[in-house]
């Protein structure tokens, strides 16, 4: 079947040829090569047409649903950038370069389409070039784990692996999110696991009083000397003593400071006498009221298998020191048995690495990541929060590329329509694999825009009819019929991916949306190591760092001096 031909490419083209008929007559003074040059133009443009319908109807990849990508691709123009997938319809490959990478990517469908391995691909070329990467595994297979550990070993990258794994101490590397950074962004991570509500004034009021009073402990320990972990801070919140104890501290090594001063002032509004003339004692319901949780979220993640993890005084992982090196930071949340606590730990992850990107936005241009970092969030809509939208808006100027991935819009509207739009709005490439929702699709086919086409429409007329002619004794004489045909083109506005076409995609393929202007129909390749290959690597491994000596505030090690009945 011949395309037919539209459009400016398509006119001149024929024009052309038309043109060098017409200047082959003797009636029009041509030069005979020029005549040729205008034929072989028009017959080269024809010819391309003719054989790109003939080359494009048969698919490279097998589909369900006919897509048309996109004739303009993303150019890399000799920048560096990754391999996102190939064209159905050519087998050509898509790249996106790391300038547009920077700008972030969103992923989204259904469990087990395509997403996972998507990002696979995506992890493993930024550890073959060298690039760090931190991924938050939601779903916690052991199978993933290995992936990761096959791709640093196949690249040479084994020592620069870190692993957090609050659920199994023995294959996690040690790490403190309350040690690193200022009071305030210290403070900022464990009041990230309280839910935010403007609307209450109320729940804003505690909240705040929750914030001044972390950023009031936090900085009396750092002017004490003292390193700090959950369990202390737990202790603190739940144990009059030891805030005695710390005051104590304080009021020894700078008596005269600003710390020390904040902190009795903060202490004082909850002391009382039960007695006039007693000697006045914190009242702890007061205080935990006014930190609304905190102390209980803390004893959480620093008791058992978690606290093994994060009560260390000389954590294996600085975070910030790990993106600059370019480390490979691979952090598992054991969500199906410890929910809660998983979930709270991963709030205060992400507030570290919020952190964490203030300071790369900060240093000098020639300081700044060569690669940039890659932070791919696995089923985020879990575990990120509203402190997460700022980041989508900021992270380029730090050479970060944020990418989460989802299997409904639900899961982000869940937190707020309004961080599920700054989700869309700041991420410049989108994936979407198979949906399983009609809503997810519906939405997804708007964000993929509208475009022109033209359709035919055929109109078909017939008619017929008879007479009888007096004296006339054959009637066919008198038969009449005709029949008419009219063909129209309108042009009208449709989809350029349906919702029906999303819901209806396959295994490893993918619609990419680029830019807001491009559509790239997509098959997603699947990594894989040979059995053979997989068997020198070996299981994977932790690799420990060496201690440094600190002085620590150990009040739950020395939780027996403020207990009211002594141990045995």
């Amino acid at each position: 079947m011949l395309p037919r031909l539209g459009g400016c490419s398509d006119a001149v083209a024929l024009c052309s040829l038309g043109a060098a008929v017409a200047a082959t007559t003797p009636f029009v003074g041509v030069d005979p090569q020029h005549a040729a040059a205008l034929a072989m133009a028009g017959t080269t443009w024809l010819g391309y047409r003719v054989l790109e319908k003939v080359s494009f109807s048969k698919a490279a990849f097998d589909s369900n649903v006919a897509i048309s990508s996109s004739v303009k691709t993303p150019d890399l123009a000799g920048e560096a950038g990754m391999l996102i997938g190939y064209k159905v319809e050519d087998g050509r490959p898509v790249y996106v370069p790391d300038e547009d990478l920077m700008r972030h990517l969103f992923i989204l469908g259904q469990s087990g389409v395509g997403k996972t391995v998507l990002g696979a691909n995506l992890i493993f070329q930024q550890i073959a070039r060298g690039g760090g990467l931190t991924f938050i595994d939601g779903k916690m297979t052991d199978e993933e784990l290995q992936k990761i550990w096959q791709m640093c070993a196949w690249c040479g990258r084994e020592r620069d692996l870190f692993i957090i794994n609050p659920g199994r101490p023995e294959m996690s590397n040690t790490y403190n999110p309350l040690l690193y950074g200022d009071p305030d962004e210290i403070a900022d991570r464990p009041i990230s696991t309280i839910p935010q509500n403007d609307s209450n004034p109320g729940t804003d009021y505690y909240r705040k009083a929750a914030h001044q009073g972390i950023v009031t402990l936090v900085s009396a320990m750092k002017k004490a000397g003292l390193a700090y972990n959950f369990i202390d801070f737990a202790v603190m919140l739940m144990n009059s003593k030891a805030l005695e104890e710390l005051e104590r501290k304080l009021m020894e090594v700078a008596p005269n400071s600003d710390e020390a001063r904040a902190f009795s002032l903060f202490v004082d509004q909850f002391r009382y006498s039960a007695k006039p003339g007693a000697d006045a004692t914190i009242d702890m319901k007061r205080l935990k009221e006014v930190f609304g949780g905190i102390g209980q979220r803390m004893y959480l993640l620093g008791t058992g298998k978690f606290g093994e993890v994060l009560n260390s005084y000389t954590p294996d992982l600085n975070l910030f020191e790990a993106i600059m090196n370019n480390k490979i930071i691979y952090v598992q949340l054991p969500t199906m048995g410890k929910n809660e606590a998983a979930m709270n730990f991963a709030k205060m992850f992400i507030s570290d690495f919020r952190t964490s990107i203030s300071w790369l936005q900060d240093l000098p241009e020639e300081n700044k990541l060569q690669i940039p970092h890659l932070f791919f969030m696995d089923e985020a809509g879990g575990y990120v929060s509203m402190n997460m939208t700022r980041p989508f808006e900021q992270a380029r100027s730090a050479r970060v590329i944020l990418c989460p991935a989802a299997q409904t819009m639900a899961n982000f509207k869940a937190i707020s329509e309004e961080f599920a739009e700054m989700v869309i709005g700041n991420t410049w490439t989108k994936l979407i694999f198979k949906v399983g929702t009609q809503a997810s699709a519906e939405e997804m086919a708007e964000v993929a825009g509208m475009h022109i086409v033209n359709v035919r429409q055929v109109a078909e007329a017939r008619n017929k009819g008879t007479s009888s002619q007096l004296l006339r004794l054959d009637p066919a004489a008198s038969e009449s019929e005709g029949l008419s045909e009219t063909v129209t083109y309108k042009e009208q506005e449709e989809n350029r991916v349906s919702a029906d076409q999303l819901k209806a995609l396959g295994k490893g393929e993918c619609v990419m949306l680029y830019g807001g202007d491009q559509v790239h129909h997509l098959k997603i390749p699947m990594l894989k190591f040979d059995s053979q290959e997989a068997k020198k690597f070996g299981k994977p491994r932790v690799h420990r760092f060496r201690k440094r000596a600190v002085k620590g505030a150990d009040f739950f090690k020395n939780a027996e001096k403020y207990l009211s009945r002594k141990m045995s």
